[in-house]
């Protein structure tokens, strides 16, 4: 079912057509913390008896303590570390308390990997808003690459690669005991395109998110290690926000993801910025305003 939030044209590239599709229904994530003991063997009765009480539970189980910093950097004020995790390199800016994070927030970068090697892609917005709520930031190097060429490209990546993505998060899940299912994905040009080509078929059963997709679409996905059409549980956990300009190169796969997903009952959304060429529009926050339109 197709609803209409907003449909602005009035040529700014600040603003655009956005639809959104509510094919699935949002399912809740559960904190899965619960209370423990203080694990003494002592009679609380005084009896005197001399015979324990029973409690076996133990001492409190300690929550992990998250990855080592091996190679810290700073950027926008925050430190933040790189490492390699899972055989991936990874970029990521630690909390005051590691663990447990109350989510994932991964970033995903374009074609070349510059947005990720100098940093700038990881904004300033977006690491404002998630840090302080315990959200981990994690951005991942690409795998892949163009033949002939060695700079990250998730435009490169195939389901062998997303595949090693999920690994890799998934270690970031049990090292920072992540409280909520669902983590919140933005990715640029690139790593847009593998978000709709092969990472959401391959890793939206294992990593489940809201995916915004940002001046990028493949236009057909491949690769499905889950079958859509029988597992509504899963697509529910799964959405996909597109944010391009019409006059992008990429507009048109773009469009065509967004009609592939949301014909295959994810709820979708897009936001088309009139004029706007390449990934020459904003960035921040209509991907926050698509996170937070399902959190809130």
């Amino acid at each position: 079912r197709q609803m209409c939030i907003r449909d602005s044209s009035n040529g700014s590239s600040a603003s655009g057509g956005v639809t959104t599709s509510a094919g699935a229904t949002q399912a809740s994530a559960t904190d899965p913390s619960g209370d423990t003991t203080d694990g003494s063997d002592s009679d609380p009765s005084g009896s005197g008896s001399g015979e324990e009480s029973g409690d076996t539970t133990g001492p409190p189980v300690e929550p992990p303590e998250g990855f080592a910093c091996d190679d810290p950097f700073e950027h926008g004020g925050r430190q933040g570390c790189r490492m390699m995790v899972e055989g991936l390199e990874v970029k990521y800016f630690p909390l005051d308390e590691p663990a447990p994070a109350q989510r994932l927030v991964v970033f995903l970068h374009g074609d070349g990997g510059a947005d990720y090697t100098d940093n700038w892609g990881f904004r300033q917005e977006i690491l404002d808003w998630a840090i302080p709520q315990d959200f981990l930031v994690v951005g991942i190097r690409s795998p892949a690459s163009y033949d002939g060429d060695t700079d990250p490209s998730f435009g490169a990546a195939q389901p062998v690669h997303a595949d090693m993505v999920a690994t890799t998060l998934e270690a970031f899940i049990d090292a920072y005991d992540v409280v909520e299912d669902r983590a919140l994905y933005w990715g640029i040009s690139g790593g847009s395109w593998f978000t709709t080509s092969s990472y959401i078929p391959v890793a939206g059963h294992r990593v489940p998110g809201i995916f915004v997709a940002n001046c990028g679409g493949s236009g057909v996905s491949f690769g499905w290690q889950w079958e859509p059409t029988n597992s509504p549980e899963i697509v529910a956990l799964n959405s996909l926000y597109m944010n391009y300009g019409d006059q992008d190169f990429l507009a048109q796969p773009s469009a065509e993801s967004y009609a592939e997903y949301t014909e295959m009952g994810f709820m979708t959304g897009q936001l088309v910025h009139p004029g706007a060429t390449h990934c020459a529009h904003d960035i921040s926050q209509p991907t926050l305003d698509f996170w937070m339109g399902e959190l809130e």
